[in-house]
């Protein structure tokens, strides 16, 4: 009866261990310490599923369990926004490791590193467009041309990679999320595409 009653705790144990999560965050100094980082869920952001840390020598942690993985945002209060930026995680089971900073990230686990890894994607594409708009309203009309076609081929490129990402991860919270915030930029044919699969 004993080792039936040891067995019944061990199976419990390792089944409660498998829904476990730790968000472990690092900042760039001890400059923030006494400030609070908040974990807020992307979606039903009601006050009783906020929940705060307090940064000590330049660190903060949670920990919980968790049945479903679910998106959340880990962020500081807004006037230390401009310096520390928001993240973007899925709390999930396993071991986080996220650093905030003026470009803040996320590893540990596969839905954080696919999402980490298509955050990544996206800012370079941004960030070629909004250089590219910048020379545009300096250029020549015969560079301006140029200009125009070079944007339409990386707005293509993008879309291309967000469509991919999404159908690379239907069936998971990430490319859920992704097809949700992205869908706008994608051709009736990928949309067609991704309602077929």
């Amino acid at each position: 009866m004993r080792y039936f009653a040891f067995l019944l705790l061990l199976l419990s144990f390792s089944c409660n261990s498998k829904s476990n999560f730790t968000i472990s965050g690092q900042l760039p100094d001890k400059t923030y310490d006494g400030e609070k980082i908040y974990l807020v869920p992307i979606e039903n952001a009601i006050k009783e599923r906020v929940d705060s840390a307090v940064i000590q020598n330049g660190k903060f942690s949670f920990e919980g369990q968790i049945l479903t993985p679910e998106i959340y945002v880990i962020r500081a209060k807004p006037v230390l926004r401009y310096n520390l930026e928001e993240l973007l995680v899925v709390r999930e089971p396993g071991t986080l490791t996220v650093r905030l900073d003026k470009s803040s990230s996320v590893s540990g686990t596969s839905l954080n590193d696919s999402l980490q890894y298509w955050k990544e994607r996206k800012m370079r594409f941004d960030f070629v467009n909004a250089e590219l708009v910048k020379q545009f309203s300096d250029a020549n009309d015969s560079l301006k041309l140029d200009l125009k076609q070079r944007a339409e081929m990386l707005n293509n490129d993008a879309s291309n990679f967000h469509f991919s990402f999404v159908k690379n991860n239907k069936e998971n919270i990430v490319g859920q999320f992704v097809r949700k915030i992205m869908s706008g930029s994608f051709t009736e044919e990928q949309r067609q595409m991704l309602n077929k699969s």
